[in-house]
């Protein structure tokens, strides 16, 4: 093999290794030998909320129709707790910054509904900062709350004596855990509030469940698929180019290497124009090994990407000014990591928009 196809393929070979073990050492590294805790987890078995009508602060009738189709977060709580429900709403505040750019619904229910009326919640929520569209407060009739809460979340509920409120008891017995519910008013688990751990799993598995909103205009949003078209594209021509050059048919190798650089340059364009309208990238959902995979190809077309661009410019230079010795030495260094970061920009695309991910 050729001093100069030798090269190209060393440095593709060790980038690959290189990221290899960067993305496997820092998989090993955050990898923790037991899984987070995620509160009471109902996924296998979630259960239904059934049916509910309910007010919220600004007056407006809920119903269990209302909440079907998303995914929400309830907590429960009562104006006048003097102690774990500044907390848990202060935890709910929390989530709704977290949530900000997600479709995740907030809901308070007050486990006291003949003090809490609207105009009351009302005023609480505003101490929090509580936004009227994503943050809910509800109440309503003393029997359908209390049915709501024990009945249907299946959580603990009951009034303090006198004498347990004088030793310092609240005034009503509730739980301070924070309920899940997925599309359907399905409750799929409970995570408790006074958990760092609980709540960042809560987090996760909420954002999963309802992911951001798409960013950026509609037309922006289906760059992924021209890019990965340009990028297979490039791979084609690159293949067709080395072809033609090894059977001596130089021109039509001058032609088909041209319009290859010209695909690469839109690609350059539309991969700017894109990051520049969406202001990001998706992130990938994969787990396990599939992760270290998509991270190693990842961080090795990053890479050589940036490495690529300078090496075509020399190439093309040097052929521009028929320094064809020259040329030839670069190009089969050029050929190779030109190939590489064309196909991985494939499947890149593919990993993260096409395949199943979990």
């Amino acid at each position: 093999m050729d001093a100069s196809y030798r090269l190209g393929l060393s440095v593709l070979l060790g980038t690959v290794i290189a990221s290899a073990g960067l993305c496997l050492a820092a998989s090993l590294r955050t990898a923790s030998p037991a899984a987070a805790p995620a509160g009471h987890d109902l996924s296998a078995h979630p259960f239904e909320l059934g049916q509910f009508q309910l007010t919220e602060r600004s007056g407006k009738t809920i119903t269990e129709a209302d909440l079907a189709g998303r995914v929400w977060v309830a907590s429960f709580i009562f104006t006048h707790c003097p102690l774990s429900c500044p907390r848990i709403t202060g935890v709910m505040k929390q989530l709704q910054e977290k949530f900000a750019d997600t479709s995740v619904q907030l809901v308070s229910l007050s486990v006291d509904p003949e003090r809490d009326t609207p105009e009351v919640l009302a005023g609480y929520a505003k101490t929090f900062n509580a936004d009227p569209d994503r943050w809910w407060f509800l109440t309503g009739p003393p029997a359908e709350m209390k049915s709501l809460v024990v009945d249907r979340f299946k959580l603990g509920l009951a009034e303090a004596s006198p004498d347990e409120q004088a030793a310092g008891a609240e005034a009503i017995s509730h739980s301070d855990r924070l309920a899940l519910v997925a599309p359907g008013n399905k409750v799929i688990g409970y995570f408790d509030t006074t958990s760092r751990a609980t709540l960042d799993a809560l987090t996760a598995k909420a954002k999963e469940l309802a992911p951001a909103p798409p960013k950026g205009p509609a037309w922006a949003r289906q760059l992924p698929a021209v890019n990965a078209s340009l990028n297979a594209t490039s791979g084609v021509l690159l293949l067709l180019g080395w072809t033609l050059v090894r059977r001596g048919r130089v021109q039509a190798h001058a032609v088909c290497m041209s319009c290859c650089v010209v695909v690469s340059t839109l690609f350059l364009i539309c991969y700017l124009v894109y990051h520049y309208e969406i202001g990001g990238g998706v992130p990938f959902r994969g787990v396990g090994p599939l992760r270290t995979v998509y991270f190693t190809i990842l961080l090795s077309h990053v890479v050589l990407a940036a490495v690529i661009v300078p090496l075509i410019t020399i190439t093309l230079i040097r052929a521009l000014r028929r320094q064809f010795d020259r040329h030839a030495r670069i190009a089969k260094v050029t050929f190779p990591l030109w190939l590489y970061v064309s196909i991985t920009g494939v499947i890149i695309y593919l990993m993260l928009y096409q395949f199943p991910q979990g």
